[in-house]
C-alpha cells in the first residue's frame, strides 16, 4: 500500500518470482529466501514501487532526486468475502478506502575505475482516510558496490530494504497494522575462467521482522552460502549450476510442541539455469531446481519438492512485446492445516508502445495454490486459485516527468470458507525528476 507504479509487463514476476534474493551473475533477483507476503506486494503483483518507476531513469546524472504522488481506491482493501458485516469485526473496519502516498528519494549511480556504485533509497508515506490505523511511512533503500578485482573476478556487494503493509490476503487480523521490514544482504564473486566458464559464489543474510505476530511467516535470519558454475557463450546466451546451503533461525519465537512452531531450519536447493536467445526477436530465460528444507524438532513442518520457471519473451514488433511465464514454487505458510503451499503460476502480459513517450500494457496472473503439510491429520487443506488482471498506461511527456494509471481486479475462491473474494482498485500516479 505506497506509492506504487503499475509494473511494466516486460518484467515477469508472477508467485514464481517470491522464491529467490537478488544475483549477479548467478545471483541478481533471485527472491527464495524473501518473506513471502512482503515479495507479494513487491514483485508479484501489477504494482512495483515508485522507486523503481521509470522517472528514476535518468542515465545521464550521477544523482537524481524524485518526488511523487499516488492515489489508490480500494474497494475491498481488507479482502473480506461477500456478505461479511464489518461491524460486527474488532474494531469495525471499512471495507473501501482511499489511500494517498507521497514519496521522496535520491538515487546515485557513480562508476569509478573498475567499480561502480549504486544507491537508491525512497521514503514513502501512505495516509487512509477511513482507516487511519493503518497510516505509516516505509523506508526502502538498495546499495549496491559492483566491484572488480581484476577484469576476470568480479562481484557485487549488496545491501537492501523493502518495508510494506501485509497483505490483508493472508494475514487475517483486521484491527491491527502489520508492517514487515526485509532487508537483504549479498556477497557475490564470478571467476572468469576463460573459454566461456565462470566459477560463481556467494553468501547471503536474509531478515524479516513484523511488527505484529504473525506466525504463519514468523520473523527471521537466515544466513546461506551458495557456489556453482556457469557457461557463456560468445552469443551472451548461457546455462549455469547452482547449490545453495542456508541456515535459518526464527526470531522472537519459543518452541511450541502443541501447534509446532519451530526455533530454525535447514535449507538445501540445488538449481539448474538458462538463457538463451532464440532470435533477434525471442528469448528463453529457465529454470529447474529442487528444494528441501528440514526443522530442528517438528518434522511434519518438513517439506521437498521441484521447484522451476519458464519464461519466454517475444518482441512481435517494434511496438508490440508479448510476456508469458509458466512457474512453480514451494512457501513455508505454518498453520495447524498447513505447513506450507505449492505455488503453480501462469502470467500472460502484452505491452503496446503506443508513442516514444506512450505506453499501454494488460497482464494476467494466474496462480493455483496447494497447502500442504497439516499438523491435524483430520483438518480439511486448503485450495485457492488467484487470479489477477490490470490494465495500465504510463506516459512521460518529458524526460522527468511520468504520469500513469491503472485499473486492476483480483479474485480468490477457496475451498475453505472466509477465505473466497474479489477486490477491485484503481490509481493514478505521478513522478518528477530532478
Amino acid at each position: 500500500m505506497r506509492c506504487r507504479v503499475p509494473r511494466d509487463a516486460g518484467i515477469l514476476a508472477g508467485e514464481e518470482d517470491q522464491a529467490g534474493c537478488l544475483r549477479s551473475s548467478m545471483l541478481l533477483t533471485d527472491k527464495r529466501h524473501w518473506p513471502v507476503h512482503v515479495v507479494r506486494l513487491i514483485c508479484a503483483g501489477p504494482f512495483v514501487l515508485a522507486s523503481s518507476g521509470h522517472a528514476l531513469a535518468d542515465e545521464g546524472d550521477t544523482i537524481n532526486f524524485a518526488v511523487g504522488a499516488d492515489v489508490r481506491y480500494e474497494d475491498n482493501l481488507f479482502r473480506f468475502e461477500d456478505g461479511v458485516d464489518t461491524d460486527s469485526l474488532p474494531g469495525r473496519p471499512h471495507k473501501s478506502d482511499t489511500i494517498y502516498a507521497l514519496n521522496a528519494g535520491i538515487k546515485i549511480d557513480k562508476p569509478y575505475a573498475q567499480q561502480r556504485f549504486k544507491l537508491d533509497v525512497m521514503a514513502t508515506q501512505n495516509k487512509f482516510q477511513r482507516n487511519s490505523f493503518l497510516d505509516y511511512t516505509g523506508v526502502d533503500y538498495t546499495a549496491a558496490w559492483f566491484w572488480h578485482l581484476t577484469p576476470r573476478v568480479s562481484g557485487i556487494v549488496l545491501l537492501d530494504q523493502q518495508q510494506s503493509l501485509v497483505d490483508f490476503g493472508d494475514y487475517r487480523t483486521f484491527d491491527e497494522r502489520n508492517i514487515q521490514t526485509s532487508q537483504f544482504r549479498l556477497f557475490s564473486i564470478d571467476g572468469d575462467l576463460g573459454a566461456g566458464w565462470h566459477a560463481i559464489g556467494g553468501v547471503s543474510e536474509v531478515r524479516a521482522r513484523n511488527s505484529q505476530t504473525f506466525d504463519e511467516v514468523g520473523d527471521y535470519e537466515q544466513v546461506g552460502i551458495e557456489l556453482g558454475g556457469k557457461y557463456v557463450s560468445r552469443a551472451d546466451n548461457w546455462v549455469s549450476l547452482v547449490r545453495r546451503e542456508s541456515r535459518g533461525k526464527y526470531q522472537g519465537r519459543e518452541l511450541d510442541p502443541l501447534e509446532q512452531l519451530d526455533e530454525g531450519f535447514d535449507q538445501s536447493e540445488t538449481e539448474a539455469k538458462l538463457y538463451w536467445k532464440l532470435t533477434g526477436k525471442s528469448t528463453v530465460d529457465a529454470k529447474l531446481g529442487y528444494l528441501d528444507r528440514t526443522h530442528d524438532n517438528f518434522s511434519q513442518r518438513d517439506y521437498d519438492g521441484a521447484v522451476g520457471k519458464l519464461a519466454y519473451q517475444w518482441d512481435a514488433t517494434g511496438k508490440l512485446q508479448v510476456n508469458a511465464s509458466l512457474g512453480r514454487n514451494l512457501f513455508s505458510f505454518q498453520g495447524t492445516t498447513n505447513s506450507y503451499y505449492v505455488a503453480d503460476t501462469l502470467s500472460i502480459s502484452p505491452v503496446w508502445k503506443v508513442t516514444a513517450k506512450s505506453k499501454l500494457w494488460l497482464r494476467y496472473d494466474l496462480s493455483e495454490r496447494d497447502y500442504r503439510g497439516p499438523i491435524v491429520t483430520s483438518a480439511k487443506t486448503r485450495d485457492d486459485l488467484m487470479q489477477s488482471l490490470v490494465f495500465a498506461g504510463e506516459w512521460r511527456p518529458t524526460r522527468t516527468v511520468t504520469v500513469g494509471a491503472a485499473l486492476q481486479r483480483d479474485l480468490r475462491s477457496s475451498n475453505i470458507d472466509r477465505f473466497d473474494y474479489d477486490a477491485d482498485s484503481a490509481n493514478v500516479y505521478a513522478q518528477l525528476l530532478f
